[in-house]
């Protein structure tokens, strides 16, 4: 096993997978595939003849990933929200081999290979994200950044302003619209469409904004999603005057009032 993915445990992952197993439907199933847009999975590479240096596998590695079948048979790469639900796959005490990868670099090599499914912790308590579903995950613009310095605000590694200084930087946020009046995907910049909002911490009525297609779906998968970048989103505060901004509200979240995002 390698010691250096030790320390990868994917807590909010494996809570969502619970709480799939123990429900399974698609409102889980989202909430799956919301938090696997962010921290890391581990990935089974035993068997793999690795040449390491400087903490990078180098040239001439062969590197084995380890696969299995999906619910109608199809081909699924197997992934890990800790070692110890490696180990759950093997007897006990076989030595196996485990690399850490960004959940999002998972979701990406199960789609550039053609996997029909993901299985994560397929030792169970388990969920298997389809090929549509991971699609829909990577199709849709993200803002990773966002995403992430949202959780390291929840977890107290970083404050407000900073989490703020990445908003204002060039990349893409979604905004929800009302599904009857908008199509799914990017829209014209002069399309006129409902868009959804929500009452912010001191009342006033604030902008909802997404980092991702699931996390729209979280709220309501009836709405359509609409890409802007974050100065759109920023500049639709301002001009339809909202009191502020409430990005990803199925957690982890942030508001900001109009006077701190024009500060």
């Amino acid at each position: 096993m390698t010691q250096s993915h030790d320390l990868v445990d994917n807590i909010g992952v494996r809570r969502a997978v619970h709480a799939f197993a123990a429900n399974p439907g698609q409102p889980t199933m989202i909430e799956v595939l919301r938090t696997a847009l962010s921290g890391e999975l581990l990935l089974d590479i035993t068997g793999s003849d690795l040449l390491v240096g400087d903490d990078r596998i180098g040239a001439g590695s062969t590197l084995r990933i380890r696969t299995g079948t999906g619910p109608d048979g199809g081909r699924a790469l197997l992934a890990f929200t800790r070692n110890e639900e490696i180990a759950k796959t093997y007897p006990d005490g076989t030595r196996f081999e485990s690399l850490g990868t960004p959940a999002t670099g998972v979701l990406q090599l199960a789609k550039d290979n053609r996997d029909a499914w993901l299985y994560i912790d397929p030792a169970g308590p388990t969920c298997a994200l389809s090929a549509s579903d991971i699609d829909f995950a990577l199709r849709i613009p993200r803002n990773d950044p966002l995403k992430k310095a949202l959780a390291d605000l929840e977890a107290g590694r970083i404050g407000r302003a900073a989490v703020l200084e990445i908003l204002h930087a060039d990349g893409p946020l979604l905004i929800a619209a009302d599904g009857s009046s908008a199509p799914t995907g990017t829209l014209g910049r002069s399309a006129a469409v409902s868009v959804r909002a929500s009452t912010l911490p001191d009342g006033s009525t604030g902008l909802l904004a997404f980092t991702s297609g699931p996390e729209v779906a979280a709220r309501d998968t009836s709405d359509a999603i609409v890409v802007r970048t974050t100065r759109e989103v920023l500049e639709l505060v301002r001009d339809n005057g909202y009191g502020g901004l409430l990005i990803d509200p199925a957690g982890p979240w942030i508001a900001f009032s109009a006077a701190e995002l024009r500060g």
